[in-house]
Formats: structure tokens, sequence, C-alpha cells
């Protein structure tokens, strides 16, 4: 097997209680340690992350300060510095498995592949809301095919010619930029492979508050993605159409409830959408039981009720927004 030069870029902001675990992880790789190195991409961090980076190598750790806090900007601006074809994506609240780059680079050599990502495990899972939600997102990687349209940022490496081919990372997105640009990878005749064997383990948010404001997020940056790309609501690897319907569901019936005072609509309709979507919930969070053999999953039916939440009021907020500055233009 031939080693490429790679360089991991970690976007880390007032990571502390996470950056040693993930450095660490990273830095005993089984692939050659001469052949890769590790750019974090820090926003001015003041906990303490830095100085715990201090005590790593130099040589294989660098510290870049971006003065930026989105992502994708952070990326644009210092995808051009990079001398390695490679670059890997994690974040600094994750874990790679020791196998990780190999496997990854292992795929990477044909020429019609951009990216290769593998799955999504959990790595605070003794706490109940992360274990829970790790089981979901798991159980949905777990079930991906060989190719792919697009994955998280927190485990995927690119050729940086095809990042530089298709313009990079789309600045204007908060959240969902990994989403956007593995369609303009995809448009641009690319593939993206997915590897099983290629696993991180993330800590995912550890309570309902801080997973609303995620989900909220995202509600909200996905509305210009389907606006600019109507096909996508389809559905894809990641997120199903059936996910993606969900807060239609919620629309329907805050409509049908007021219809119900002004229309007398029957009141079996004005439930029946809430119905449909709580029978769903209650049937994934009982697969998932039983997949995982855990009774604690069962807990998944409230973070399937907080996340459509999220999604719908974000999104509302960026409907409104777009209506607001059409009619001041």
């Amino acid at each position: 097997m031939e080693y490429p030069q790679v360089t991991v870029l970690i976007p880390i902001r007032n990571v502390a209680k996470y950056i040693e675990e993930c450095l660490d992880a990273l830095l005993n790789q089984t692939y050659p340690s001469d052949r890769f190195e590790v750019w974090l991409l820090d926003n001015y961090s003041d906990d303490g992350t830095l100085e715990i980076v201090e005590k790593y190598p130099k040589n294989r750790v660098r510290v870049i300060q971006s003065g930026v806090h989105l992502p994708p900007i952070k990326y644009n601006k210092i995808i051009p510095e990079v001398k390695s074809e490679i670059i890997g994506f994690v974040d600094g609240d994750a874990n790679v498995d020791k196998y990780w780059l190999e496997k990854v680079v292992e795929f990477i050599g044909d020429s019609k592949v951009a990216g290769v990502s593998g799955v999504i495990l959990t790595q605070n899972k003794n706490k109940l809301v992360p274990r829970v939600i790790g089981y979901e997102i798991q159980d949905r990687y777990e079930r991906m095919p060989r190719e792919i349209t697009r994955v998280a940022n927190m485990n995927v490496v690119y050729k940086k010619s095809a990042l530089e081919k298709i313009g990079g990372f789309n600045e204007s997105l908060k959240t969902g930029y990994d989403c956007e640009i593995g369609y303009r990878i995809k448009d641009a005749g690319y593939k993206i492979l997915y590897i099983p064997e290629a696993k991180v383990y993330h800590n995912h948010r550890d309570n309902l508050g801080d997973f609303f404001k995620q989900q909220y997020e995202y509600g909200k940056f996905a509305v210009p993605r389907y606006l600019k790309r109507p096909k996508i609501l389809k559905g894809d690897n990641v997120t199903s159409f059936w996910m993606i319907s969900q807060p239609l569901f919620y629309l329907a019936s805050v409509l049908l409830f007021f219809s119900f005072f002004i229309f007398k609509t029957p009141f079996w309709l004005v439930i029946l959408p809430l119905v449909i979507l709580f029978l769903s919930y209650f049937y994934s969070a009982g697969r998932l039981m039983l997949k995982f053999r855990d009774v604690s999953a069962i807990v998944l039916i409230a973070i399937y009720i907080i996340r459509v939440w999220g999604w719908s009021l974000g999104a509302s907020e960026a409907v409104l927004s777009i209506i607001k500055n059409k009619i001041i233009d």
C-alpha cells in the first residue's frame, strides 16, 4: 500500500475537555507518522485548549489562528496552504480509531474518487442523551451503500485537487456545508465512498437544550440548500425523505387545529398527522431498542420530537427572513 501525505484539519474553539483524547488518537494511527500532520484551526480558545496542545510535537501538530468562527471559511482560507494531496476532516470533540487513516486512504487512489468516509460512533455513551442520539446516527450510517452522496465533516478525507476544482466549501452556510459540498462533488463527476471500517467516535450533545439549539441551526440553514437544490428534498444516504418531510406534518397539524375551530374540521383529521409521526417514532425507538439491546433507547421518542421542533422553528425563521428580504427589496 502506498502512503500519500495527509494533512488533517480540525476546527477548534474551547475544546479543552476533548482535545487531548482527540490528538492522542490521531497521533497513534497505524498510518506512518512521517506521512501525516495535524493542523488545528483555532478561533482564539481561552479555556486552556492551547496549553494542552503545547505538549505535542510541533512538527506533527500545528496551531493556526484562523480568526473566524465559521468552519467553511476556515477551511477555504487554509486549504491553499496545504501541501498534501489528501486532506482529512475531523472534529475537535471526536476520537478516531487507530486504523482510521489507513482505511480511508486505502480507497482514495481511484481517479474518480474524491472522498472517503466511515461510520460515526459515540464516544460519550456513558451519558443517556448522547448514547441514544448515537444509536440513531449509527443506525443510519450502518445502512449506507458503498457509494454515497455526502457525509459529515467529522469523518472524511478529500483530495485537495477535487476541493479546489469545485471551489471549496460554501461560506454562506453555518451548518450543512458538508452536505452541500457533497452534491457539488458528485456534480463534478466524482465519487464519495463509505468504508464502515473507518471509525470515528464523536461526543454528541449531552443535554436536550443543546441538542435543540443544534437542530434549530440545522433547520435554519437547510432552507437555502433546498431552495437552491430542490431535488435534494427527495432525501439522501444521511437524511431520508421521511425525515425531511416530518416538519410538514407538524405544520399540517397546526393548520388543521385552527381549521377545527373555524371550519369544524373533524377532530380525527386534526390529530392524524401527529398520530402518524408518533407511531413512526415509537416504531423507530422500539427497533433501535432491540437492535442495541438497551431499553433506554425509548428516550429517542423525545429526541425525535425535539429534533423536528428544532428543524421546524429554524426553517420557519429562514423562510420568514427570505420573505422579509423580498419585501424590502
